[in-house]
């Protein structure tokens, strides 16, 4: 059943505990997910998840379980920054060298990009091509 509002979605998955594919608590002692829940937190803190992944593999495995995902989480985190940082970068560069190439054109010269330069030589037309 659908609840209405803004996170109402939310709240159909939280209530019918169909958020996701779970471990079976009947792994873990009541215990050991009480004393576990602090570390286990850790997991999903950019950094710190490493924390119950070593430290609950020795002390607590429902910490330790949290931890796997929380590193693997991190990596993906990682990944797509750097990506991000990448695309960036290039769309800068490539706004810089439009730039230039702008400036070479309004003085009257012929400017050869660095690597994209020898590429476009390549792209040479044939004379069937141009009419």
């Amino acid at each position: 059943m659908r609840t209405k509002g803004t996170l109402g979605f939310l709240k159909d998955f939280v209530s019918s505990g169909k958020v996701g594919p779970e471990i079976p608590l009947s792994d873990f002692s009541a215990d050991e997910i009480e004393e576990g829940k602090g570390l286990a937190i850790l997991a999903y803190i950019p950094i710190l998840c490493f924390i119950p992944f070593i430290q609950g593999k020795k002390t607590n495995r429902f910490a330790y379980e949290h931890g796997k995902q929380g590193v693997l989480l991190f990596l993906f985190e990682v990944v797509a920054l750097l990506g991000a940082l990448f695309w960036k970068a290039a769309l800068f560069l490539a706004s810089v060298a439009a730039l230039v190439g702008i400036i070479y054109v309004l003085q009257g010269k012929n400017w050869k990009l660095p690597v994209i330069g020898d590429l476009g030589d390549k792209l040479e037309m044939t004379e069937q091509e141009q009419e």
